[in-house]
């Protein structure tokens, strides 16, 4: 919400950090509830172009003062909210660099080979999220990401002079999630932020939690993370 400032997540000291904010239903999930469409399927109605994530105070009001946030509101708001963070997203990608990197991917280190061959084949992003069925919530994730992939290409081509199985064993690593979290039966944008949280786990400072996205953007367009 413009001006709100809250933060939506708790950042455990100890734990697991958790969401403190609610997904609100732009137009109503229910017949009783505020700005309800009844023309709408119950897949749109919970789907995320209908969904915007607030703070517990600002979920209240929106719903309890129904006549001063309209459907028309909500989404202007929404599409604002979303404009800028893209826009955020882009510059915080721009700078990526090798320090980031290395605290991203520190875990490769315990990471034993595949031992199979590794093949890092381009394929365009595009069709690549058509056949993964992505939506533009990922699509504009890895388009940010594309912009720092010649730092990340670089970064890795310097860590295999002294590492010659580094690239098999940052690939096999994100494959090991990928193939475990299919296997669970999640698919499209759900496996797609599943893989994200995968890629930013356990690191605190923002460009850290970067630079662990841009890997992962990375690898999903020169190799076979995900499906090609």
């Amino acid at each position: 919400m413009p001006g709100c400032g809250k933060h939506l997540t708790y950042d455990a000291t100890v734990g697991t950090d958790t969401y403190v904010a609610e997904a609100a239903h732009i137009k109503g999930e229910k017949s009783i509830a505020p700005r309800y469409d009844a023309s709408m399927s119950d897949v749109d109605r919970n789907g995320i172009a209908n969904l915007i994530y607030f703070c517990t105070h600002d979920h209240t009001i929106i719903d309890k003062v129904e006549a001063d946030w309209p459907v028309e509101r909500l989404v202007k708001i929404k599409t604002e909210h979303e404009t800028k963070v893209r826009e955020t997203m882009i510059e915080a990608f721009a700078d990526v660099a090798f320090p980031e990197l290395a605290s991203a991917v520190a875990w490769v280190a315990t990471q034993p080979p595949s031992g199979g061959a590794t093949s890092f084949e381009v394929v365009p992003p595009d069709e690549k999220i058509r056949k993964n069925d992505l939506t533009n919530a990922s699509r504009h994730i890895i388009a940010a990401g594309l912009v720092s992939q010649a730092t990340v290409a670089g970064y890795v081509e310097a860590e295999t002079q002294l590492d010659s199985d580094f690239p098999d064993k940052l690939k096999s690593g994100f494959l090991a999630e990928y193939y475990a979290l299919k296997h669970k039966g999640h698919k499209g944008d759900e496996l797609f932020e599943l893989m994200c949280a995968f890629a930013v786990r356990g690191l605190k400072k923002q460009g850290d939690r970067t630079a662990g996205l841009a890997v992962l953007v990375y690898l999903f367009e020169i190799c076979d993370v995900f499906e090609k």
